[in-house]
């Protein structure tokens, strides 16, 4: 499980960075790759127009509208709103800024390179005769799914350290069924394709692995650290997630 892989709940002895470290390096790299594919293809693979014409086939009023709401939950916006409030939550529960600051800048450089990757590889939306919804920029990666899963397993990552395993696991749980919801309804909604969603599902999960490597390093050695080199004069009071 991803979890035992990065250790999320492991709260004492030393980090065990080198597979979260070449976890990454295997999502980064698998991201780069299907990111030449979707330039090359410019306007989807075959698998991608097998799939879109699925989801149109089986397009009803009710299932638009669920999919219109669940899509706008995982809007840049939407999401940012969460993060917002998710990152003072964390402030306030941890006492300590980092958690906050992990989960704002988490969610704004993986959007940022979703953002740019869009620029580079300048693949097509499906036509706009499909699209239920109207979306003008470039299409590889999804931003939706990469800012949901983002953001959702950066809350996992910051739970982890804080909380008991039974949390983080419903956390993970929660942020694989939203995500996979989210990528759905962009599917639907056909404006994006099935590459765009991997390519957002990659990057989102590079940038949880990146937090989780960053979180470790932080409450590791300048929270843990720093003040146990500065106990020794008098007690000092626990620290959360020491």
């Amino acid at each position: 499980m991803l979890i035992d892989t990065l250790g999320m709940t492991e709260h004492t002895g030393a980090p065990r960075a080198a597979p979260a470290t070449t976890m990454m390096a295997v999502l980064i790299s698998l991201f780069v790759a299907l990111g030449f594919v979707a330039h090359a293809t410019a306007a989807g693979t075959t698998g991608d127009h097998a799939v879109l014409a699925w989801m149109v086939h089986h397009r009803h009023p009710w299932l638009t509208a669920l999919a219109i709401t669940v899509t706008n939950l995982g809007s840049p916006a939407g999401v940012a709103v969460i993060a917002i409030a998710a990152a003072a939550v964390a402030w306030w529960r941890v006492g300590s800024a980092r958690p906050a600051l992990l989960i704002l800048t988490t969610l704004v450089v993986a959007s940022t390179v979703s953002t740019l990757t869009k620029s580079i590889v300048g693949a097509h939306r499906p036509a706009r005769a499909v699209q239920l919804v109207v979306e003008t920029d470039r299409s590889f990666p999804s931003g939706h799914v990469t800012g949901t899963l983002a953001l959702l397993g950066v809350l996992a990552v910051v739970i982890g350290q804080h909380a008991r395993r039974s949390a983080c696991v419903a956390m993970i749980a929660l942020a694989g069924a939203a995500t996979i919801a989210v990528g759905l309804t962009r599917l639907y909604l056909g404006v994006h394709w099935a590459t765009d969603i991997a390519g957002g599902l990659l990057l989102g999960t590079a940038a949880v692995v990146g937090a989780y490597l960053t979180y470790r390093r932080m409450m590791g050695t300048s929270d843990t650290a720093g003040r146990a080199s500065t106990s020794a004069p008098s007690p000092s009071p626990p620290t959360i997630g020491a």
